[in-house]
């Protein structure tokens, strides 16, 4: 139960930081016209790339279920949300210019790291054909629990902040 109201808390922090401009409300700080490259408020970042690729965080809670391979197979096949591996890792590589941002909360790079390695544990998996119980067994083993695995947000998120986007 407790992670069942941990998850929507930490996805609205999440978004939150996501879409909070440095000024206060009604101000245009953080804000651009499309298809403009927004620095960070210290220029080191470009935050509307930041933005477009922290919305794919949102993948992790699919990656953090798979559990069984009924559920792996309703993700892989799309029938429960829309995760695609290949999008999910291209956006942790772009997010990997949050490196040099870390903060008390976390280490972006390390975070980065291991989704990076958890997307592309989980390409392994949906390309394993029939899914067995060693094949999730691993995987799971490897990203930890729910809330460890979901955890990793957080550096990232303060980076975010750091980062002035």
């Amino acid at each position: 139960m407790r992670t069942r109201l941990f998850i929507p808390a930490l996805l609205l922090a999440l978004l939150a930081a996501c879409n909070s401009g440095s000024g206060g409300p009604g101000s245009s700080a953080g804000q651009s016209s499309p298809g403009a490259s927004v620095p960070a408020g210290n220029g080191t970042v470009d935050c509307a790339a930041i933005r477009t690729a922290a919305q794919e965080l949102l993948s992790l809670q699919f990656l953090a279920q798979l559990k069984t391979a009924d559920t792996i197979e309703q993700i892989r096949t799309q029938q429960i949300g829309n995760l695609d591996l290949d999008v999910f890792l291209a956006a942790m590589h772009d997010l990997h210019a949050l490196d040099s941002h870390p903060s008390p909360l976390g280490d972006p790079k390390a975070a980065l790291d291991f989704y990076e390695k958890a997307g592309e544990a989980a390409k392994v998996l949906f390309a394993t054909d029939p899914i067995t119980q060693a094949a999730i067994d691993t995987y799971n083993e490897n990203v930890g629990t729910v809330s460890e695995f979901l955890g990793h947000q957080i550096a990232i998120s303060a980076a975010i902040e750091e980062a002035g986007c």
